[in-house]
């Protein structure tokens, strides 16, 4: 009598723990690693220094929801920790394709320019289309800020993407949707020759 009321605990306590387990995965946001990529560049620096800075402005790493749903496990997070080295990298890679030479504060001469990028948005949302497809949509938006001398020019490059679907987006394809629209923002910004010219001096 005994063992079987203890069979009972032992089995009640395990499916205690199973619906826990399942609740607290069902409840889990999909986080997004991303990996931007800059388009071509041609070559129009002649070795300049450029401190290169690269920050992480959104307002959460939260970019919205799968589904329009309040609900945590429909949330897609893009985690700062894991963007903003790729994006720094990404940077460092263009500015390097295009003759220029990206240093650190530290290791700058006197009158190196400066290049801030920053990604101040990242927004994704969902239109309800009609009986079978909706359309996932995404906003990403880059600033810029180039200093050399007493000269400062900022710029703003947005890139958009969307995408119907029928079936809610797998993590893969959302990463690879939002990887897309960072990296074509930031490849925006490489081509505004004005931003490029003030970098030039």
């Amino acid at each position: 009598m005994m063992m079987h009321k203890l069979r009972t605990t032992c089995m009640s306590v395990a499916l205690i723990a199973t619906a826990a387990l399942l609740s607290a995965c069902g409840t889990s946001p999909q986080r997004l690693y991303v990996n931007p990529q800059v388009g071509e560049m041609g070559v129009v620096g002649h070795g300049q220094q450029v401190v290169v800075d690269v920050l992480d402005e959104r307002p959460s790493e939260r970019i919205g929801s799968r589904d329009g749903a309040t609900n945590a496990s429909s949330y897609l997070v893009v985690p700062t920790g894991d963007l903003t080295p790729k994006l720094e990298a990404q940077t460092v890679s263009a500015l390097r394709r295009m003759g220029f030479v990206p240093v650190s504060a530290e290791q700058a001469n006197q009158g190196a320019a400066e290049l801030t990028i920053s990604l101040t948005e990242l927004a994704y949302g969902v239109k309800r289309g009609g009986l079978i497809t909706d359309t996932a949509t995404l906003n990403g938006v880059i600033k810029a800020v180039a200093v050399s001398g007493k000269q400062r020019y900022t710029g703003s490059y947005t890139a958009t993407r969307d995408q119907g679907y029928a079936l809610k987006p797998s993590q893969e394809k959302n990463t690879e949707m939002v990887s897309e629209v960072i990296g074509d923002a930031l490849t925006r910004a490489f081509q505004d020759t004005t931003l490029i010219r003030q970098l030039d001096q």
